[in-house]
């Protein structure tokens, strides 16, 4: 889970966190999650694979204000057809335990030299919630 404090470039003229801000917040955790587990973003694009989101369906529930601290939450869910990966995340005020914003994003790993998606990397699917439970089991053996 990553953690962010809103600063004031991160607020609109209405005083609270543009809704765009939310969508570059999502994507810090997603970037976040997928270090912690040991892959290397950089190293992936110099193998010339990258992300590439093809959906993002995000509901905005509350606002955050300067100061707020935030929790960004990143879940890997699923891969379906062996190429498109679906997470879901939520942002939600420290302080209270508040939802204010919640998606679910489909994306797929794009080889940047033949300009198309490609099977999912087994490094990414050991991110999948199936495959964490049974590495955690097999590392307490």
């Amino acid at each position: 889970m990553l953690e962010v404090v809103v600063r004031t470039t991160h607020l609109d003229v209405m005083g609270h966190v543009n809704n765009a801000k939310y969508v570059e917040f999502l994507e810090w955790g997603r970037c976040d999650e997928i270090e912690k587990h040991g892959i290397d973003l950089l190293a992936m694009i110099k193998e010339g694979l990258g992300f590439a989101v093809v959906n993002l369906d995000i509901n905005f529930r509350r606002e955050a204000f300067l100061g707020d601290q935030l929790l960004i939450e990143t879940v890997f869910k699923e891969v379906r057809n062996h190429k498109i990966g679906i997470l879901e995340q939520s942002i939600t005020r420290k302080q209270s335990g508040e939802l204010l914003c919640d998606a679910r994003v489909t994306f797929l790993i794009f080889d940047l030299k033949a300009h198309k998606s490609i099977a999912m990397p087994e490094n990414l699917r050991r991110l999948l919630p199936e495959n964490r439970e049974q590495k955690e089991e097999q590392e307490q053996r």
